[in-house]
């Protein structure tokens, strides 16, 4: 009797795990009552301008690995052409890395990529880095 209790409760505990794993993203029209949590959930779902938002905010309240990591998101171009597979191999995961964020497709946010040149050209919570703020403003004026 107890083993059979033991299994019905494993077997509901995994329907409530499942559940909870969902794959369709959330409507955010229903959080449009609560400012903040519209917010997350539409940049959570790729919207750049949450994004950049959440990243202001974070840069403001001076939480500059969170901004920076928002401001990445944002900045990174939406629906290049062709998935990476099919682009021959990578040298390494840093060129991965770069070889999307420099793929055609729709631009990433302006202002987040300056924001990005501006934290890596004056240290801002992070090392001084010539190099990243390059890479991001060649994404500014890619020409």
């Amino acid at each position: 009797m107890l083993s059979k209790i033991i299994k019905v409760t494993i077997f509901v505990f995994t329907l409530l795990l499942l559940s909870s794993c969902s794959t369709m993203q959330q409507d955010c029209r229903s959080l449009s009552g609560d400012r903040d949590a519209y917010r997350n959930c539409m940049a959570d779902q790729g919207n750049q301008n949450a994004q950049f938002e959440l990243g202001m905010a974070a840069f403001e309240g001076e939480d500059y690995d969170r901004a920076i990591d928002w401001f990445k998101r944002a900045a990174r171009p939406r629906a290049s052409q062709y998935p990476a597979y099919l682009e021959g191999p990578a040298k390494s995961r840093s060129d991965i890395a770069y070889e999307e964020d420099m793929k055609p497709g729709l631009p990433g946010h302006n202002t987040a990529l300056r924001m990005l040149v501006r934290i890596y050209e004056e240290g801002i919570g992070t090392p001084i880095d010539p190099k990243q703020a390059a890479r991001y403003r060649e994404m500014i004026n890619p020409e």
